[in-house]
């Protein structure tokens, strides 16, 4: 299940769970409600993807953008499980890419069919266990052709890894496999300026680094 290469990490999750507005930084810039839990949305399996993989663009009115984020495996399933005890049901940590078309995205209430076209979930490129990995030093950098879009320590998160596993379960049972996209910091094309967006574009090749597991990267063609 643990790989190093461009090959599915994991192939069949039973649930893709992502948790939005996680930074500070992330809310003030795109100006949405922050809360006192974590902001829940799924992404579907058809949306799962390697490192390498192409991400494709089958109309650019659908204003790609991305963002580069932690993820957690789960490895062992649980129900109700204690933050003291999050770390024993971590099989380890990897890159995530939560691509999105904003224009499907904001089109209703629910954020999932703007986060759920093809290959709009990529990780990689591989997963380091929980003892390999210091979560409290880490940085996290998004860049674009080579520039930087993002760029953060995860120790900004509103909400630590621990946390989300705790909150998460007290509801729905995890179960072994399943990702969870641990949330965005500030940087993405979303909140900038509306006269200085420039979403994603065919040929546009975008890479999340995390220290300590490696780079992802991923062509939009």
């Amino acid at each position: 299940m643990i790989e190093s290469t461009n090959r599915t990490l994991i192939t069949n999750p039973k649930n893709i769970i992502c948790i939005g507005l996680n930074y500070a930084d992330h809310i003030e810039e795109t100006s949405l409600a922050r809360h006192d839990f974590p902001e829940i949305f799924m992404k579907t399996s058809n949306a799962l993807a390697s490192h390498q993989d192409i991400v494709p663009i089958q109309d650019e009115n659908l204003h790609y953008d991305y963002e580069g984020e932690l993820v957690i495996v789960i490895g062992k399933a649980g129900k109700n499980i204690s933050r003291e005890q999050a770390r024993d049901h971590i099989l380890g940590y990897t890159i995530g890419n939560d691509v999105s078309a904003r224009s499907l995205q904001f089109r209703g209430s629910q954020w999932i069919l703007g986060k759920s076209l093809d290959n709009f979930a990529p990780i990689g490129p591989t997963i380091v266990a929980p003892n390999d990995f210091d979560f409290e030093s880490a940085t996290i950098t998004t860049t674009v052709n080579g520039e930087i879009r993002q760029q953060a320590k995860l120790e900004q998160m509103i909400f630590k890894p621990y946390d989300i596993i705790a909150f998460l379960s007290s509801y729905m049972t995890l179960q072994e496999g399943d990702i969870i996209f641990t949330g965005t910091p500030s940087g993405v094309v979303l909140g900038k300026n509306e006269s200085k967006y420039s979403w994603l574009k065919p040929g546009d090749t975008v890479t999340v680094s995390i220290s300590g597991i490696g780079t992802l990267e991923n062509k939009f063609i």
